[in-house]
């Protein structure tokens, strides 16, 4: 079975509570109340911030904030920033990929699959967990 990887998970941790929160907030307050490595969480934060997902302000009243409305933060940007495509199989993830691509029997129903499963994926925004 897959798993969503540590990553997506504290990202979309994170994500919540910034959504929850009023304006900029210390990663380091984020990290003590869920309970998460403050180090861990600052790197997430850098990469998130890099995707365009948060924004960060210097200083005494700064911190962290989403540089989106929850609304607009699908998780299945999250969870693809973090752990890369979600596929069932790699030929459905990289075309091109697979050996057995060529005459695999199995690639219609996966690529079907697929397309489901980013489909409903696709629904959820942050708002929509919040």
């Amino acid at each position: 079975m897959a798993f969503f990887s540590t990553r997506t998970d504290y990202s979309v941790i994170l994500l919540r509570a910034l959504a929850r929160s009023k304006g900029f907030i210390s990663l380091r307050i984020i990290a003590k109340n869920n309970r998460l490595p403050y180090r861990y969480v600052s790197r997430l934060a850098g990469d998130l911030k890099k995707a365009g997902i948060l924004k960060s302000r210097e200083g005494v009243l700064g911190g962290y904030a989403l540089a989106k409305k929850p609304k607009d933060i699908r998780l299945i940007e999250v969870i693809e920033l973090m752990d890369g495509p979600m596929a069932p199989s790699r030929c459905t993830a990289t075309p091109g990929t697979c050996p057995r691509e060529a005459f695999c029997t199995l690639k219609p129903h996966w690529t079907t699959m697929h397309r489901k499963i980013h489909a409903q994926v696709s629904t959820y925004t942050l708002a929509s967990i919040t």
